[in-house]
């Protein structure tokens, strides 16, 4: 490292020189190392072949992650935050990852779907990981598969919910989809949206939807949205309050994967 004799300092760099100026004022200057590789070192050096190899199967989800997205779209836009995208693509290579038929790099996200251990990584995935179901919610949800219906009974909306601080009254509501993930299509039905009081007695509520088309893949999630009352006017608060829950995953006619 040369040390800069100049009446002036200098930061930065110029050529493959950096310029480095010291805590005490002492300005360097030090020639940039060869550091890092090129392009072709690493497509063919096979110290490289893992990171190439999951690189290449998370490129995979990634791309399937915008269908997956979609799927629930009307719920995920009002109760998602900033991770959400990012959580997805996680979660579609962890399913990846029970692909047992393929060595490591060929990989589907296909072939991890048809896997009871694949299918069960998307049971309680949140949309919005900062109010999770079993937070937001203080009583068990009974989702019945035989006909489409989610009911809270004994449901006290001021007892049994986390309220937000502005928040005075709640949506709740149900979407159930059928997701053909082999041939990239999706099916959703959502129910009627329950808004409550939140000083309103105790009940029960009964959420129920249509069946979706296709007998693939059925994947149930659950919305509970906060509203602020202006008037006459009900506003939901920001996504960040809100929360979007997948409670149930089926393949109809065969066998029941589990239930959150």
């Amino acid at each position: 490292m040369a040390k800069v004799i100049a009446p002036f300092k200098i930061t930065g760099t110029l050529d493959d020189i950096n310029f480095i100026l010291m805590p005490d004022g002492t300005n360097y200057a030090r020639m940039k190392g060869k550091t890092g590789v090129t392009s072709e070192q690493f497509k063919n050096n096979p110290i490289f072949n893992t990171i190439r190899q999951q690189g290449s199967e998370f490129g995979h989800c990634v791309k399937k992650s915008a269908l997956f997205r979609q799927i629930a779209f009307n719920f995920n836009k009002l109760s998602k935050e900033v991770s959400f995208a990012g959580r997805v693509n996680k979660l579609l290579f962890e399913i990846l990852e029970e692909d047992a038929t393929q060595p490591r790099g060929q990989r589907t996200l296909i072939e991890g779907l048809k896997t009871n251990e694949g299918k069960e990584l998307l049971l309680g995935f949140e949309s919005n990981k900062l109010r999770p179901l079993r937070k937001v919610l203080k009583i068990k949800e009974q989702w019945n598969d035989d006909n489409q219906t989610l009911k809270l009974t004994h449901f006290v909306p001021k007892k049994h919910l986390d309220w937000p601080e502005a928040a005075t009254h709640v949506h709740l509501a149900i979407a159930m989809a059928n997701w053909d993930f082999e041939k990239e299509t999706f099916d959703t039905c959502y129910s009627e949206k329950i808004m409550l009081y939140k000083e309103s007695e105790k009940q029960t509520v009964v959420l129920k939807t249509e069946i979706p088309k296709g007998d693939q893949l059925h994947l149930t999630f659950f919305f509970i949205g906060f509203a602020k009352q202006d008037r006459k006017k009900h506003t939901l608060l920001h996504r960040k309050n809100n929360t979007t829950t997948i409670i149930a995953s089926e393949i109809p006619n065969t066998q029941k994967i589990t239930e959150l």
